[in-house]
């Protein structure tokens, strides 16, 4: 089959069997991801990247399943500005997932990020055609803080994709509010 897809920014037009894994169609590609991606099978979360902007295992994502999608493994996730924010939060919180989980740990909790920012939005729209433009910039403000938005149950969901529990859910809560608050203020700014 003929797979059209963007992986870390750039178009890719491949021929692959159509049942073929994401994780061996990125090793056989994108170099980078040979080197740091050590999948046990669906095991480990160590192959874990962001399909559309949610975190998927690529060894359980067949081709057939990614044709116009936009891929982004932890080496695109790297060169972009919201990476920092999460590593600035495991700064402020003096934790971080250990080095044989980082990758998989800080794709995921980008992912929370996206669902957050996605739940957000779709409340804001709600609203703002319910309410006077000043209640709904008060919601808007309230949403962009991101608070009561993400729960100890959703971080567990979203991290039970991961094996490794090198870090308790109550740091990655703190982590996650934390990156949330400094993507807000840098969305804040823009506008």
């Amino acid at each position: 089959m003929r797979l059209t897809c963007n992986i870390n920014g750039s178009q890719y037009s491949l021929v692959v069997n159509s049942d073929k894994p994401l994780n061996q169609i990125l090793k056989e590609h994108i170099i980078s991801f040979a080197e740091n991606s050590q999948c046990m099978g669906a095991s480990c979360g160590n192959c874990i990247v962001l399909i559309n902007g949610n975190a998927a295992l690529s060894c359980l994502v067949p081709a057939f399943k990614l044709n116009g999608a936009s891929i982004l493994t932890f080496e695109g996730f790297q060169k972009t500005r919201f990476c920092h924010d999460i590593e600035r939060a495991y700064a402020d919180v003096g934790n971080q997932p250990c080095p044989q989980c980082y990758p998989s740990k800080t794709i995921i909790i980008e992912s929370i990020l996206n669902k957050v920012d996605k739940e957000n939005q779709n409340r804001i729209s709600g609203f703002r055609g319910d309410q006077t433009s000043s209640a709904a910039n008060e919601q808007a403000a309230r949403s962009r803080s991101g608070a009561g938005a993400i729960s100890s149950e959703m971080i567990a969901r979203e991290m039970a994709m991961s094996s490794c529990q090198c870090i308790e859910v109550s740091d990655l809560e703190k982590i996650i509010n934390l990156a949330y608050k400094y993507r807000s203020r840098r969305r804040a700014r823009r506008s």
